[in-house]
């Protein structure tokens, strides 16, 4: 039997296994003859996905995230839209298919983490089972670049400072509705497991495996020369119990000092993942936000220039650093200084969030 949920039982699994084949065969169905393999990527292509109760019987809590691989250039049609969308009124849940990947596109996948984690641990709902690694590029096996590390904690981070200014809503008018109920609980632990797994990347100890990364935590953290290294680890160990059984945690939204917590350990974090990476060392969260530095190389090519200038064009400033570099600066302030009583802070806030979904 297939296991998408080490939670849920064999009738749980079994009931997943039947509805993705069946997702399968009506994606297939839609897209036509340029179909080549649809893809369960995230917790459930890992065997590793969520299990809750709802209404007195097993449900999913994650996302079903899918990865469409194709003959020829494709973009997806309202009929694959309209496929998506009916499995998410059955299972109650998003049902997301990512950008369709062709075979040449899959042989040149970057270095990062979403594709290591594809390649190493998903699974094939329809096609060939190989379609992955026999096309995948050698290097996704290899230890990731230090800089996913940093592209972690901007993602996670950007979800924690949403949960920060929700939570502030919540505590000045009692009837403040979330985007979901779980919002505000969901993305605090997304945040504290980046923060070991950015620990992880940073030291050449991360692999896709959830019970892996927690033993390499474990062992190692106390070395890794960081403050506040027990409450780090007692914080993964809460999220990697959280991803894949999310009702053996308390269901109350946190407070706004749990989050500040949150907060100041995502800068102890991210100072020491950027200090082992870039060898340059910063006083506090204000000195690093100050460091016009580039943290992401790889994006300020020759040949990506061009590119980066037109973004900026775009907002109305002439530069040619890609945008997300100032994203990296905000955010270290935001959460450094996180006030969500303040008007001020609540603006920054909100222009960071708009260039975040535009360019993280």
């Amino acid at each position: 039997m297939v296991i998408y949920s080490k939670a849920g039982s064999q009738q749980f699994n079994a009931y997943l296994d039947s509805v993705l084949t069946d997702l399968a065969n009506d994606v297939r169905s839609a897209v036509g003859d340029s179909f080549i393999a649809l893809i369960l990527a995230g917790g459930y292509g890992r065997g590793e996905g969520a299990c809750v109760i709802r209404e007195n019987k097993e449900s999913p809590y994650n996302d079903f995230d899918l990865f469409l691989v194709v003959k020829d250039n494709y973009t997806l049609s309202d009929k694959v839209m309209e496929v998506t969308r009916s499995y998410e009124n059955i299972l109650n849940i998003e049902v997301d298919i990512g950008k369709p990947l062709t075979v040449n596109a899959i042989r040149k996948l970057p270095h990062q983490l979403m594709w290591q984690d594809l390649l190493q641990s998903h699974k094939v709902l329809a096609g060939p089972a190989d379609i992955l690694s026999a096309h995948a590029p050698s290097y996704l096996k290899d230890d990731l670049p230090r800089v996913e590390a940093l592209r972690l904690l901007l993602n996670r981070g950007s979800g924690l400072l949403q949960a920060i200014g929700h939570r502030e809503k919540m505590d000045g008018d009692s009837s403040y509705t979330l985007p979901d109920e779980d919002f505000i609980r969901r993305n605090r632990e997304k945040c504290t497991l980046a923060l070991g797994d950015s620990l992880l990347i940073t030291h050449r100890l991360y692999t896709p495996p959830l019970e892996q990364r927690l033993e390499r935590l474990t062992e190692s953290v106390k070395s890794f020369d960081i403050a506040d290294a027990d409450r780090i680890l007692a914080l993964y160990t809460q999220a990697v119990r959280f991803k894949t059984e999310p009702d053996s945690i308390h269901r109350d939204q946190p407070s706004s000092e749990d989050l500040k917590e949150i907060a100041s350990l995502w800068i102890s974090v991210m100072l020491h993942c950027e200090s082992v990476r870039t060898k340059k060392s910063w006083k506090d969260a204000a000195s690093y936000a100050e460091d016009t530095f580039i943290r992401e190389p790889q994006q300020h090519t020759a040949k990506n220039l061009l590119r980066n200038g037109l973004k900026n064009i775009r907002r109305k400033k002439l530069s040619f650093v890609y945008p997300r570099e100032r994203l990296y600066r905000d955010l270290t302030l935001l959460l450094d200084r996180a006030d969500p009583a303040d008007p001020a802070w609540n603006e920054k806030s909100a222009r960071f969030l708009e260039e975040w979904a535009l360019y993280n």
